[in-house]
């Protein structure tokens, strides 16, 4: 059973992709970016890898660049599979 990190916030993921192996290596991921200054540990959270995708992740409004119509895309979307980028339609 797999492990991420995400903002409480947001739910986005503390490193894109990123699955931890236990519990403990998910919230040390978090301690370790909380000691380097780049996040506060506190908006984060660890959660079981499908429970997180299932019931956890939240849904963002954005628009198709190339039709203008609005759509909802996962919070975790990366950017080369998201339709509102530049980079998805140059592919």
């Amino acid at each position: 059973m797999t492990h991420v990190a995400y903002n409480k916030e947001t739910t986005v993921l503390l490193k894109s992709n990123k699955y931890y192996g236990s519990k403990g290596a998910a919230k040390a991921a978090i301690t370790r970016a909380a000691n380097a200054g780049k996040i506060d540990a506190a908006d984060y959270a660890v959660a079981e890898t499908n429970l997180f995708f299932n019931f956890i992740e939240k849904s963002t409004t954005k628009k198709n660049m190339m039709s203008g119509k609005e759509y909802e895309e996962r919070a975790n979307t990366p950017i080369s599979c998201s339709p509102a980028s530049e980079t998805y339609w140059s592919m």
